[in-house]
């Protein structure tokens, strides 16, 4: 089956075998959200290992009503698929809280003018530049402390800067005033992530702010961590031309607060919502995958400071610039697959790939790094931070991507 037709089925479905009820985690304990019957169809969206035996993530509905929580393995029929797509699947993500953050920006810069200091300040913000976002807002705030615009604004700006309880009474306020689902998808996010936070401690380097769990990774860990995001970010900013003044958060837990925090698919190794969210790997080292990890997340920190891409983009260079590279099985594959009509264009991909499964992340994030290879190839002469400078090329550069694919 192509890509094509593998994108239908975004995430693996699983059926109930029996009444079972839907808990805010894994532990028998967690809170109940619902009672799902017997037959019921739900979408498995990752899985945790306990004590007790495999748990799953999974949303589905209940009268209509959307419904998402965690059930024990023994309650559903039809895990297979999932768990082999598990295994297989890379180990990066791409995460659909950038969207949000663009989608609440640009709504704003539509609603109150460019000029508005709401505007200016969400422009700031997508150029990592919270800090100063802050500042212009303040004398706003102050004489109109009713203004939705100001209020969702300042609370993405403290986000940003990973401090998660302002920026939730900041939404909260503004959401108490005007409806905005981007804010509302937002303020659930910070929620999750504030309820996995098991206790924190932050180290700051040259260019990058590290938070990490204090009882899972140790001072020399961490250290050694963040030594490893300043090298890579001073790597990758010169690559690619990001200049961020002031500095970037990235966040490392362990894997079942990642995925409770990010409500990242299974098969995701980090994501970028603005601070970059790592797992710790189970060996708790800095070892050649932790590295390209964090190259990667800094490569879409630094693409979403210099403006809005489509996904193959950022999958492709950030692929690109930590190491990934393709086998001459993966490249001869896929080019018989273009040719014989089975996989859609790289333009095609959509733009939010946090909810397919592991085999057609697969597929797309291969497809991507062919795409960008292309693409380096075509803009070697001039330099790609020259295309990143002048996004009206992307278009004109794409079609020669796609036509030197074989599309």
């Amino acid at each position: 089956m192509g890509l094509g037709s593998l994108l239908l089925f975004a995430v693996t479905t699983a059926v109930l075998q029996k009444e079972a009820i839907v808990r805010g985690g894994c532990a028998g304990d967690e809170p109940p959200l619902a009672t799902l019957a017997a037959g019921s169809r739900v979408q498995i969206r990752s899985a945790l290992s306990l004590g007790g035996g495999a748990c799953y993530r999974i949303a589905g509905e209940l009268n209509g009503k959307p419904v998402e929580g965690y059930l024990p393995a023994s309650s559903l029929a039809g895990l297979d698929a999932f768990d082999q797509a598990r295994r297989q699947a890379r180990d990066i993500g791409f995460s659909s809280a950038v969207e949000n953050v663009k989608q609440l920006t640009a709504s704003v810069t539509k609603l109150q003018g460019k000029e508005h200091p709401a505007g200016k300040a969400a422009q700031l913000i997508e150029a990592n530049q919270p800090a100063e976002a802050l500042r212009l807002l303040e004398n706003d705030l102050r004489r109109f402390p009713q203004d939705p615009y100001l209020l969702a604004v300042a609370g993405l700006a403290y986000y940003r800067m990973d401090d998660i309880e302002r920026a939730i009474l900041q939404w909260k306020e503004s959401l108490a005033i005007e409806a905005n689902p981007s804010l509302e998808a937002m303020l659930r996010r910070a929620e999750r992530e504030k309820a996995a936070d098991g206790g924190s401690e932050r180290m700051v380097g040259n260019r990058i702010v590290l938070r990490h769990e204090r009882d899972l990774v140790p001072e020399p860990l961490a250290r050694a961590m963040l030594e490893v995001l300043d090298e890579e970010y001073s790597r990758i900013s010169v690559a690619i031309g990001c200049r961020a003044s002031e500095k970037m958060t990235a966040v490392v837990t362990s894997r079942e607060t990642y995925l409770r925090a990010t409500n990242a698919a299974e098969w995701s190794g980090g994501q970028y919502d603005g601070r970059i969210h790592v797992p710790v790997t189970a060996s708790r080292n800095i070892d050649a995958r932790t590295r390209q990890t964090f190259a990667h997340e800094l490569v879409h920190a630094c693409l979403s400071e210099l403006g809005r891409w489509p996904a193959w983009v950022q999958e492709g260079l950030a692929q690109k610039y930590s190491g990934e590279q393709l086998g001459s099985g993966q490249r001869a594959g896929l080019t018989a697959m273009i040719k014989a009509g089975e996989v859609p264009r790289p333009s095609l991909l959509g733009q939010n790939w946090s909810r397919m499964n592991g085999q057609n992340a697969q597929l797309a994030y291969s497809l991507a790094l062919l795409a960008a290879e292309k693409m380096l190839e075509i803009t070697a002469s001039t330099g790609i931070g020259n295309v990143l400078r002048n996004p009206a090329d992307l278009p004109r550069i794409t079609e020669e991507v796609e036509k030197q694919l074989g599309y």
